[in-house]
């Protein structure tokens, strides 16, 4: 099991070509690990991904209570990444869609519960 409350490391500038966000707002963005947790377990995914299925990945990964990691996402990461129009997310119907992998992990995570990506977009 992972230790909890660690993140995999984002190459920041492939995040900052892929998603077009600012490298300023790209380091504010990543510096917290549930938004990379979160970016991660996404980018595996394929979409849409719905955030109670999104927060029990992130919760197993970070140690952390499910609810509270979803009320996590939905006020404060999903709200962030959504500004900086890295994903939709759709608060009626939970769903959160992204496009293509963002993020690629040194040391990748999967969830058997989350349908994987495939294809030349998948992260390798």
């Amino acid at each position: 099991m992972p230790t909890p409350n660690t993140a995999p490391p984002v190459d920041v500038e492939r995040f900052v070509r892929l998603t077009n966000v600012p490298l300023d707002e790209a380091y504010t963005l990543l510096a917290n690990p549930r938004t990379r947790l979160a970016l991660h377990a996404l980018s595996a995914a394929e979409p849409p991904v719905s955030v109670t299925e999104l927060a029990a990945v992130v919760a197993d990964r970070d140690g952390a209570d499910e609810r509270t990691v979803e009320a996590s996402l939905v006020h404060a990461v999903l709200p962030k990444l959504v500004g900086a129009d890295v994903l939709e997310y759709d608060g009626e119907t939970g769903r959160i869609r992204l496009e293509r992998p963002v993020v690629v992990a040194a040391d990748p995570f999967t969830d058997p519960s989350l349908p994987g990506r495939s294809g030349p977009n998948a992260s390798p």
